[in-house]
């Protein structure tokens, strides 16, 4: 179910909302195998879950940080590899993405 966001998100700045209602989607699996989970179906909080492995969670991607670091991807490799053949092409950026990318100095 992942990859369905993750394919959206590489090219569109994916709003919260459509985040919230995703990750609903994903606990409810997770949790009943249907799609909405409610009262005490939740066994473990979902930040939890989130963590990697190695930390004791389930390995799940927390979409919230996926969209974040997929939103400053391109315009970080348009900056370092200007050279590109894609990097001509026009990129939608949010606020935060276009603020963390000029923040960087070479």
């Amino acid at each position: 179910m992942t990859a369905t966001v993750l394919y959206f998100a590489m090219a569109l700045d994916f709003p919260s909302w459509a985040i919230k209602a995703w990750d609903k989607i994903r606990r409810g699996y997770v949790w009943c195998g249907r799609k909405d989970a409610k009262g005490g179906h939740c066994l473990v909080a979902w930040p939890k879950v989130t963590r990697p492995k190695e930390l004791s969670g389930l390995g799940i991607s927390d979409l919230h940080r996926l969209t974040i670091a997929l939103c400053v991807r391109w315009p970080w490799l348009k900056r370092t590899a200007p050279h590109k053949a894609w990097a001509s092409l026009p990129i939608q950026t949010n606020e935060y993405s276009s603020s963390f990318v000029s923040s960087y100095d070479h």
